[in-house]
């Protein structure tokens, strides 16, 4: 059973001009002057479509994994199990270090995605150019098909889970769980990074939102095919590699 909550998300094609206009008017407001009309009259054209977030209830460590594999009648023991998971990991990143791609079946393939500054030209371009090195997830055919076997349990938002604690603990019998309508936005999940959200009955934990195309709708956790290149002094090389908010199946560590 996969649990949810359901956010509001602006989908305007000029969402980064208003978000500077909520700025812009924010700062006139703290310099006590008032804020531009033009900045004003463009807040009120964002539209906001409502979107799901995941909410996991648990966070399952190793051994946590190995004593449920175990409940599936394996003979080897969950101290057994917990070694080998822990051996593959360390194999596993030994193995790309080395420059190589890891295909463990239906789980899918691992492979190294680097992000690099970009030269002016390529002689100008050295290994001190390369930030970051990623592990690339490309799932395997087990894992593209999750939501023809997903069950799905609408439950409330993590601001509304904390509203309802707070009332709970002051005494209070009525909750106002709605999101105050402030220029800065708001709300849960207003974060464009991939997540999710720890809830579940009345304990909620922190929320980060996953994108999908240009809306900023919630994924399942994946980032989607996207093209290599540069943006800005900022690029990405890599085979099949995922841009942050593309619709396909790739998922960046």
């Amino acid at each position: 059973m996969i649990n949810y909550s359901i956010v509001m998300r602006s989908v305007n094609a000029n969402l980064l001009e208003i978000n500077q206009a909520k700025s812009r008017i924010n700062q006139a407001k703290k310099d006590g002057k008032e804020p531009d009309k033009k900045d004003t009259d463009l807040v009120k054209t964002e539209k906001q479509n409502a979107f799901a977030i995941s909410q996991y209830t648990d966070v399952m460590t190793i051994e946590k994994f190995a004593k449920h594999i175990t409940s599936h009648g394996s003979v080897y023991s969950r101290a057994d199990i917990s070694a080998i998971l822990y051996m593959a990991v360390d194999c596993m990143r030994e193995m790309l270090l080395e420059g190589k791609k890891i295909r463990l079946g239906d789980l899918g393939d691992f492979s190294i995605l680097l992000s690099s500054k970009g030269a002016e030209t390529a002689d100008k371009f050295t290994a001190q150019n390369i930030t970051n090195v990623k592990v690339q997830w490309e799932p395997g055919q087990q894992f593209k098909n999750l939501l023809d076997d997903a069950e799905f349990n609408l439950v409330a938002s993590r601001s509304a889970q904390a509203a309802v604690i707070k009332a709970i603990r002051e005494g209070k019998t009525n909750v106002d769980i709605n999101v105050p309508e402030t220029p800065d936005g708001g709300g849960d999940g207003d974060g464009t990074t991939g997540g999710g959200t720890q809830g579940g009955g009345t304990q909620g934990g922190g929320s980060n939102a996953g994108g999908s195309g240009t809306t900023g709708t919630e994924g399942s956790g994946t980032q989607g095919a996207g093209g290599s290149g540069t943006t800005g002094d900022q690029g990405t090389s890599g085979g099949n590699t995922g841009g942050e908010d593309g619709g396909g199946d790739n998922v960046n560590f």
